[in-house]
């Protein structure tokens, strides 16, 4: 799995959100400027969240098989 960040990343997560808090609607419709519902919205996080997950497990997996070649 990833372990560390670049120092770039450590910086926009900071700027971004700095307290890491989760997203919401409000944030939502804050950061992308589009006009979505509360609904909308939610729908949205759901699928970000999911997108997401999908990522990290695609490159943990990845991050095995390239630990597996090496011990190889």
């Amino acid at each position: 799995m990833l372990k560390t960040k670049t120092m770039a990343t450590k910086k926009k997560d900071g700027l971004i959100n700095p307290k890491r808090e989760p997203l919401n609607p409000e944030k939502l419709r804050e950061l992308s400027g589009l006009n979505l519902t509360d609904e909308q919205a939610e729908e949205t996080i759901r699928s970000l969240e999911q997108f997401a997950r999908i990522l990290y497990d695609a490159v943990g997996r990845k991050e095995q098989e390239n630990q597996r070649r090496k011990e190889e």
